[in-house]
């Protein structure tokens, strides 16, 4: 078989693959936007418990942040 041949078939293999195979892609306008109704409350429903749990969570953030500084600060020590 020479290199043509060779050529040829993989040619012929592609366009079999090609023609069995389908695919379609939709894109629609509301894409990555979250809808009223999809169930997660937001920020401007005038819920004073909604600003609590965001406040609670930054605090363990920062300190979270706090320790790790505080470890690296020990370890410069060490390493001095």
């Amino acid at each position: 078989m020479g290199r043509m041949s060779v050529a040829f078939l993989v040619l012929l293999v592609f366009l079999f693959v090609c023609s069995c195979t389908q695919g379609q892609l939709n894109f629609s306008t509301g894409w990555g936007k979250r809808g009223l109704g999809s169930g997660t409350p937001s920020l401007s429903s005038g819920d004073p418990n909604n600003c609590k749990a965001s406040v609670d969570n930054l605090m363990i953030i920062y300190k979270l942040i706090q320790n790790e500084a505080q470890k690296l600060i020990e370890c410069e020590k060490f390493s001095k």
